[in-house]
């Protein structure tokens, strides 16, 4: 044990080792990332390990809400709602006591409050903006001290609105552009180009930056597919001139497109490459670990655990209400029996949390984001760890 210490005392502190995770030839570095996040909010809350290790109900920071019409006017190819005919709320049969009322997520925001929630990530269930309700749902989370984080396509902000306003109070704001080129951004979104879709969103986005005061941070975030594979240099080139703060460069982690050829791949390759050597700019790029390890030469790691840790890192609560322990479970897609935690529509939150504490979750689902995989796999590390005697200080993350 003295040997651990030792050795995660010298990867804490050396300054060669931290600028080796921290840079953007790790393969670990989002890993590692969450790792010290992770860490922190367990050192504010050191009952959160004792209580998950006892199987005791516990809510983490951070949960994801999908405050929606359950629907989505795109159509991105890569995307969870690619398919709005059999892989929906209806044909899952996940839509039997109706949608979310606004009523339905004030409470529920309450209760996220007063059981230790800080962070709300509003993603997923179909596109949130389009729910003529999610202006009061959000300046309601503002109200209540939370950290606002928005997923969106951004085609339907209006500045000067309700829903304007409301996402002035959020602090960040993530948009989903797959192609800085209008034809490819209309053949991966399925949108028509007589909406001129890019063109909107790219305004709606301009407006926002000039609008602002300290908030919102605005990005956007690119899937590398088949149909975008050959513009990754462009889409850095756009995001630097449309003047966000940063770019996250991702691929399909959920194979819901078909995958890259070699030639492809090689091309991917050259581009992540130029994007990551650059210096300067405004506009932060950020890799995912999978597309680091593509850069790099190498295979990406999915290994998986012996149970899904992630109703303790980022639960979410689906459209109609299931809380399940990952976004992708609350999405009609990958929803499964099993894996539902229960219905917050019309029952407090927390006593949903405390029944279900005990249920195990094994880690086997089809897919798994690399988010939840690496959620998984150092939730399972920092509670051995603890376990076998070494103390949260002692970690080498930080």
């Amino acid at each position: 044990m003295a040997t651990a210490v030792e050795v995660y005392r010298h990867a804490r502190t050396s300054p060669a080792v931290q600028r080796l995770v921290g840079s953007a030839f790790y393969p670990h570095r989002l890993r590692y990332g969450f790792a010290t996040a992770t860490l922190a909010e367990w050192q504010r809350r050191p009952d959160i390990p004792h209580r998950i290790l006892a199987r005791e109900p516990v809510l983490a920071e951070t949960m994801e809400i999908h405050p929606t019409r359950g629907t989505c006017p795109y159509r991105c190819k890569m995307c969870l709602w690619s398919d709005q005919s059999e892989l929906t709320y209806a044909t899952k049969q996940l839509d039997t006591d109706g949608l979310m009322a606004v009523a339905d997520w004030q409470r529920v925001l309450g209760e996220l409050h007063d059981g230790g929630v800080r962070r709300l990530i509003v993603s997923g269930g179909g596109e949130a903006l389009t729910n003529p309700d999610l202006p009061a749902i959000l300046d309601r989370a503002a109200d209540l001290g939370f950290e606002i984080h928005v997923y969106t396509t951004g085609f339907s902000i209006r500045p000067g609105t309700p829903l304007y306003t409301a996402l002035q109070r959020c602090h960040r704001l993530r948009f989903s552009i797959h192609s800085p080129d209008p034809i490819t951004y209309d053949q991966v979104a399925g949108t028509h180009p007589r909406m001129r879709a890019l063109e909107r969103v790219g305004s709606n986005i301009t407006a926002l930056l000039e609008d602002r005061g300290e908030l919102p941070t605005l990005g956007i975030g690119m899937v590398i597919q088949p149909d975008n594979y050959n513009q990754v240099e462009a889409m850095a080139d756009f995001a630097e001139s449309v003047g966000v703060d940063w770019l996250d460069l991702r691929k399909d982690e959920v194979d819901v497109t078909d995958g890259l050829d070699a030639a492809q791949t090689s091309v991917v390759r050259a581009q992540l490459r130029s994007v990551r050597a650059r210096v300067g700019g405004n506009t932060r790029i950020d890799l995912g670990d999978e597309l680091v390890a593509l850069a790099n030469g190498h295979l990406p790691e999915r290994t998986r655990t012996s149970e899904c840790m992630g109703r303790w890192f980022r639960p979410t609560i689906g459209a109609f209400g299931h809380l399940t322990p990952c976004d992708l479970k609350a999405e009609p897609r990958f929803a499964a029996t099993g894996y539902d935690l229960g219905k917050v529509k019309g029952a407090r939150l927390l006593d949903i949390v405390a029944t279900s504490s005990s249920h195990r979750i094994a880690d086997d689902c089809a897919q798994c984001m690399p988010s939840s995989r690496t959620g998984n796999a150092i939730v399972h590390k920092l509670l051995a760890d603890l376990q076998a005697g070494l103390e949260l200080a002692d970690q080498p993350f930080g």
